[in-house]
């Protein structure tokens, strides 16, 4: 087989794979589109679960399903209002402070 047919080959596949990826948007990095950025909500150092469950992360193409990650959000929010639940309940029973 002559060796132009198989370089015409390799570079028909390479622009079709190219056109792929552009269709699909592959080539933005996960980046976001400018002026599409939203505000992203960080967690301070002394966060509620409430705090938790207000994080919002930008879609990107490369990470982890968003199903998983809200099930681990969630049990941790629970855990950290229950605790947060018992400590109200144990600081209740303190004794007042004398001034």
């Amino acid at each position: 087989m002559p060796v132009w047919i198989v370089l015409g080959v390799c570079a028909a596949v390479f622009f079709m794979a190219v056109a792929v990826a552009g269709a699909f948007n592959l080539f933005n990095g996960g980046m976001p589109a400018a002026g599409d950025e939203r505000p992203r909500r960080l967690l301070a150092s002394d966060f509620t679960a409430g705090d938790l469950e207000a994080v919002a992360f930008s879609p990107a193409i490369r990470g982890y399903r968003m199903d998983e990650v809200d099930a681990v959000y969630s049990e941790m929010a629970h855990r950290i209002r229950l605790q947060e639940d018992r400590i109200a309940v144990l600081e209740s029973r303190l004794p007042a402070p004398e001034a």
